[in-house]
């Protein structure tokens, strides 16, 4: 791997942190600027089911829904990125995620997720990645 595909993958695992503390602070403003607005994905809240475009995340930031905002701190373990075509326009990552925060009780919380997310950009030259994908899978600790 040459230093611009390094730098390339460094690049979207860092707009992938900036979308996953954007929905953990609640700036919907900076999440729809990260993903494509037919997103689709698969996660717990959404059973079974593929989700498709925006309106369904949209319900679980703050502005929709003040009563679900709480300071959370999210940690990646062991994020890996790749490109899953030979034009270097689409990245793969995965990571375990780890979630942090007080429960309303007072105590403290973590939750894990392992996640997988498909990154996309227009042109092998173009910058402007978006997730176009992700399956979010909850586990217990």
């Amino acid at each position: 791997m040459d230093s611009t595909e390094a730098d390339d993958l460094a690049h979207v695992l860092d707009l992938n942190k900036q979308l996953l503390d954007a929905a953990v602070s609640g700036d919907w403003a900076k999440y729809v600027t990260l993903v494509s607005f037919d997103l689709t994905c698969f996660e717990a809240e959404a059973g079974t089911h593929l989700v498709k475009g925006l309106d369904f995340h949209q319900f679980y930031f703050p502005e929709s829904k003040p009563e679900a905002k709480v300071n959370k701190t999210t940690t990646l373990v062991n994020p890996t990125a790749s490109f899953l075509s030979v034009d270097k326009t689409s990245v793969l990552i995965t990571y375990v995620r780890l979630t942090q925060f007080v429960n309303a009780a007072g105590a403290a919380v973590t939750s894990e997720m392992s996640e997988t997310r498909i990154w996309t950009r227009s042109t092998s030259s173009s910058n402007d990645w978006n997730n176009v994908h992700f399956h979010r899978s909850v586990t217990k600790l």
